[in-house]
């Protein structure tokens, strides 16, 4: 085996079958790469419907109880019986060249990190969910591609279509299982280091399909919120992208403005969720569906400060700026 491709899965059962199915027709040779699914608890049949599948490849399903995708990646560190591990989400349409693309570029350089593209798949449900990812994620992505920029930094570690040396990964000691949510940005930052090379691999591209709403955007929402104080206490010193990041280098009344706000988040989505209904009911039209997305992650972000809020605000955030 070459490389090992380690999926961890909940109850999704149809989804994962289709980006398995992608991981069939790979134009990497099926005798030099194995797949390893660790299902976290399903209840669905998900184990049921991957063991009768006919695999093109060596297909492994490993069952565990719900313990969080850094316990199902570890599990699938520890399973996998190639010196390359590539780490996929449940939910990616995968390119015929992905694990080729990744495979070539470690031939390349040994220490090495290689992260893949993630852009939207088109046959994703249209909603404003999945037009945040375009706008957020997917529009990360293809910057990287256009700039073509070969290293990464330890704040864009994310583990979705991401390869590095299974020796690599357990030295750095695997994936912290306190964390449920950023648990790649937080194995990112010890496995940053002067021996190791980060590389962005564009021809390596897998299409998400996402099919969350904004309800779900909004509870992901407190869920990332949680793992970020977990974070900005365990390392303090650490830069971080996204909210922590935003909300450290806005003016001091713009900060006060939102926690006031987030002292209620209730009222917040009193008044914007109606902003967000009209952007989902006439996606088609470019204005509404504007309005609804600027809606949904000003939502997203309250709801994100009244947990922080909630848990108790470290005195500074990760990286430059004070939050207090």
């Amino acid at each position: 085996m070459d490389i090992s491709v380690i999926i961890p899965t909940f109850n999704r059962r149809e989804i994962v079958r289709r980006t398995v199915e992608t991981l069939f027709a790979q134009t990497f040779p099926a005798d030099r790469y194995e797949l390893i699914v660790v299902i976290d608890g399903s209840t669905d049949g998900t184990a049921a419907m991957l063991r009768a599948l006919k695999p093109a490849c060596r297909l492994r399903v490993i069952e565990q109880e719900n313990r969080g995708p850094s316990a199902a990646r570890n599990a699938g560190m520890r399973a996998a019986e190639s010196g390359l591990v590539l780490f996929l989400d449940d939910d990616m349409l995968c390119t015929p060249g992905l694990i080729a693309a990744h495979a070539a570029a470690h031939r390349a350089e040994e220490r090495m990190v290689g992260f893949g593209a993630v852009l939207l798949s088109a046959d994703s449900p249209p909603s404003l969910a999945a037009e945040c990812f375009k706008r957020e994620i997917g529009a990360f992505h293809l910057q990287q591609k256009q700039s073509a920029r070969m290293g990464w930094q330890e704040i864009e570690c994310v583990f979705s279509n991401t390869s590095l040396p299974r020796i690599v990964l357990a030295e750095a000691g695997g994936f912290d299982e306190t964390f449920r949510m950023r648990e790649d940005l937080e194995l990112g930052v010890r496995l940053c280091n002067p021996g190791l090379k980060t590389r962005y691999i564009d021809s390596a591209i897998a299409y998400q399909y996402y099919e969350k709403s904004a309800a779900d955007l909004i509870c992901d929402a407190e869920a990332f919120a949680v793992a970020d104080v977990l974070f900005a206490r365990k390392y303090p010193e650490a830069p971080m992208q996204g909210q922590w990041s935003r909300y450290a280098m806005e003016p001091r009344w713009k900060r006060n403005v939102r926690r006031i706000a987030a002292l209620s988040p209730a009222v917040a989505d009193f008044c914007l969720a109606p902003v967000c209904g009209l952007g989902e009911r006439f996606f088609s039209v470019p204005m509404l569906r504007n309005a609804g997305v600027r809606a949904l992650q000003m939502r997203r972000r309250i709801h994100w400060l009244h947990k922080v809020m909630e848990l108790g605000m470290p005195s500074s955030g990760p990286g430059k700026g004070r939050v207090s």
